[in-house]
């Protein structure tokens, strides 16, 4: 799951540069902007404002509410989910993701009118590493205890679609709200080491059985944990999502000139 938390890195520096928001300071300086009435707007964003903010994500830009994103840090994450494949309660802590503001976007279309957008981004490598609490099992196969992992997922694609709503905040100004997303992923590859920390010699055994387990099986596993992934991608961009595009004036971004 931990490529989930960059996905949503990615896809805000997507949509912050499409429509934006509310009760907001001006921009940085450095930020270029496109006219919502550019020809090809998807052409500006890509050209000109992308690449006016990308430099400055690994130290994060606090006018636009945008974390600093090497590391993007979470400092929780719980996942409970049940389904014929997969048994699972899974608590993350302290998950930090690294190579996030390496992505390249791709397809990209907008529609100011319509306040929707579409396109796909690649990210060639996220590296994480976390605290794990794990019960549970997938397909057969026991999964249990507590440890630290490191890992690398490579050639993400993430394709991304989603739907906004143009409104007005409390002082009448123009903003924009993220309504709907939809995320459809394919993960390269996943590799990675667990090591167990919680002194139990069979949770041990179970976490080395596990770890050989997936090594052989990994496009398999890879498919059945997409699903979860892109269902709580989609939770996690339309919450934090709002919340950054609400640190900028729809005005100021896509100014009507």
């Amino acid at each position: 799951m931990k490529f989930v938390e960059q996905l949503f890195v990615t896809l805000i520096v997507y949509l912050v540069s499409q429509d934006c928001s509310s009760d907001a300071k001006r921009l940085p300086s450095f930020v270029k902007t496109c006219s919502r009435k550019e020809p090809d707007l998807a052409k500006c964003l890509l050209e000109s404002m992308v690449p006016s903010v990308k430099p400055h994500l690994p130290v994060g830009i606090p006018k636009m509410k945008i974390p600093a994103l090497e590391p993007l840090v979470i400092p929780n994450l719980e996942i409970n989910r049940k389904n014929e494949a997969l048994d699972l309660k899974l608590k993350l802590r302290d998950i930090k993701a690294y190579g996030g503001t390496n992505f390249v976007v791709k397809n990209l279309k907008v529609s100011y009118d319509k306040v929707s957008a579409e396109g796909t981004i690649i990210l060639p490598l996220i590296h994480t590493t976390c605290e794990y609490d794990i019960n549970g099992r997938i397909l057969v196969l026991p999964l249990r205890g507590k440890g630290i992992f490191n890992g690398n997922i490579t050639n993400i694609k993430a394709d991304l679609s989603g739907t906004g709503e143009l409104t007005t905040d409390k002082k009448g100004r123009s903003i924009a709200q993220i309504k709907t997303v939809n995320v459809k992923l394919r993960i390269g590859d996943a590799t990675g080491t667990a090591t167990n920390i919680d002194n139990d010699r069979n949770n041990e055994r179970i976490t080395e059985t596990a770890v050989q387990f997936y090594t052989n099986n990994r496009r398999q596993i890879l498919d059945i944990a997409t699903p979860i992934a892109e269902e709580i991608a989609t939770e996690f961009i339309i919450q934090f999502g709002n919340q950054i595009l609400g640190a900028v004036l729809l005005d100021e971004i896509l100014p009507d000139n």
